[in-house]
């Protein structure tokens, strides 16, 4: 017969058995929940990369399809010494058109900004992001600084009620590689760097090692020597989802600076017969003189628009693009980052709140007959070429053209960083305290004995093969 203090023994194992039970309960439950809402999170940010992207490669078709119809109608309307009334008509026509296409290159992307809120409500993300409200905010009642135009008087209130509709439900999904008009980072200082913020704050010292320049950086720092200004955006393009498209004014000839006349009238022939264009044919190209008329004006892509594989360097001081990019996507410019977080509560005891964050980036890509819609880089004339949205790596981009969506990384680029030569440190900027770990001489030393020990090891994992001395990639572990 057992005793009561058996008993009692007996009940407070159970209990504690019981109790571990739940706690595993918990914590299995915790590990269900936070790979699901990883996954939604994670097809929301896809999602809104997309949507944005997608409405960037309608944007540029229809600005192509306008430059397009413009030459299409000087060809129509023949040689301006016969037919001096019907020509000057033509280019008046042209005019409201070129005004309508820079009215497209913001509301194309503003409507990709609205679709991208909508695909991340639609994937079950309904947690707003205030960095992005505030900022978006910020750009509706400072839109009065964008001039106007000749064309476009009442720019700076179309922008802003543009603007202030694309965010009327809800801001979800950050533009993380957005423009904006009093800023955009457009440097190569490492204080504009946000990958060198965030190799300071985890003592990542294989990012010194694989980033040109930056060994030495690390070894001779003595101060921020000359800092250049931050940049502007383009006040042509959209500050979210942006095309990277101008206008120039000119002949068509002017476009390229080494295209004899017949290779510009070859490619605007190529593409008149693509996209159905049957008024335009060498004899109207010659007879309407569109080719050379300077009084023109054009939408063209600007100096963003480049083959990607400008950036492929396989010598020790770069890391090298592994494989080779096919011709028809071989071209970097208009992207969509897209930055989207959630909040998860965990159910186990004394595990704290955490928020998970998803940054994606998409782009649209076009080819003719096979080549970069720019035609090499060579001929930038906007073409109506894109078919196809795609999402791509956010290393294939410059650091300096992401993290936009972040509220506090805005505010110390733009306010903290002082050219030409100093550093603000703000209380409560967490960038700002990050720059005093790195400015702690006993904080670099460390970083250099620790790379002088291990970098050629533990910075290098071997492959079996690669451009590479001794074989492989760099990368860090």
């Amino acid at each position: 017969m057992k005793t009561a203090p058996q008993s009692g023994q007996i009940a407070l194992v159970l209990t504690f058995m019981l109790l571990g039970l739940v706690f595993l309960t918990l914590v299995s439950v915790d590990t269900f929940l936070a790979s699901h809402r990883k996954n939604r999170l994670q097809n929301a940010g896809d999602a809104a990369a997309l949507a944005a992207a997608r409405w960037q490669g309608i944007t540029l078709n229809a600005i192509g399809a306008l430059n397009l119809a413009k030459i299409e109608a000087l060809c129509v309307a023949g040689d301006p010494d016969f037919n001096p009334v019907q020509h000057r008509a033509a280019k008046e026509t042209c005019t409201r058109i070129t005004a309508l296409q820079q009215r497209l290159a913001f509301a194309g992307p503003l409507m990709g900004f609205y679709a991208a809120q909508r695909a991340v409500v639609k994937n079950g993300i309904e947690t707003p992001d205030p960095d992005m409200e505030a900022l978006v905010a910020e750009c509706i009642t400072r839109a009065a600084m964008i001039p106007g135009t000749e064309l476009w008087p009442f720019k700076a209130q179309d922008y802003a009620t543009m603007l202030h509709g694309a965010a009327a439900d809800g801001v979800y999904a950050g533009a993380d590689n957005a423009q904006f008009f009093n800023f955009a980072i457009s440097s190569n200082h490492p204080l504009y760097n946000k990958a060198f913020y965030a190799a300071v704050d985890g003592s990542d010292w294989c990012w010194f090692y694989l980033h040109y320049g930056m060994y030495d950086f690390l070894k001779h720092f003595s101060g921020w020597g000359s800092i250049p200004e931050g940049g502007i955006g383009s006040p042509e393009n959209s500050e979210f989802f942006g095309v990277d498209v101008t206008t120039t004014y000119g002949s068509l000839a002017c476009l390229t600076d080494n295209w004899r006349e017949q290779a510009v009238i070859n490619a605007v022939l190529e593409l008149a017969e693509r996209n159905g264009c049957k008024g335009v044919t060498e004899f109207s190209l010659r007879q309407c003189k569109v080719i050379n008329d300077v009084s023109l004006s054009w939408m063209v892509y600007n100096g963003e628009w480049h083959k990607w594989d400008r950036l492929h360097q396989s010598n020790e001081a770069r890391l090298p693009i592994v494989s080779d990019v096919k011709d028809k996507f071989n071209v970097q410019g208009a992207f969509a980052a897209t930055r989207v977080y959630q909040y998860l509560d965990p159910l186990t005891p004394s595990v704290g709140r955490r928020r998970n964050v998803w940054t994606a980036a998409a782009k649209p890509f076009g080819s003719i007959n096979e080549r970069t819609v720019t035609w090499d880089g060579e001929f930038p004339l906007v073409t109506p070429a894109f078919t196809d949205v795609r999402l791509v790596m956010l290393a294939a981009f410059s650091e300096s053209r992401l993290g936009m969506a972040d509220r506090q990384w805005v505010n110390h680029t733009r306010d903290h960083i002082e050219p030409p030569s100093s550093v603000k440190h703000v209380d409560g900027c967490r960038y700002c305290a990050i720059l005093k770990k790195w400015e702690d001489p006993d904080f670099r030393k460390a970083g250099m004995e620790w790379l002088d020990k291990n970098g050629d090891e533990q910075c290098r994992r071997p492959t079996g093969g690669g451009s590479m001395p001794k074989g492989g990639t760099r990368l860090a572990h």
